[in-house]
């Protein structure tokens, strides 16, 4: 799925259609992977 951005290493993307979860990001080292990390991006700008 579309990349967002890479930053020492790691690399910041979304799917597509995720389901009804909130608007989030993935963070994974390298490579997009199931077990990658996800940060909900709040209505406020808070993560």
């Amino acid at each position: 799925m579309p990349g967002l951005y890479r930053i020492s290493g790691f690399l910041v993307y979304f799917w597509a259609n995720e389901n009804d979860e909130p608007i989030h990001v993935h963070v994974a080292r390298g490579r997009q992977s199931p077990s990658a990390a996800k940060f909900w991006i709040l209505e406020n700008g808070d993560v």
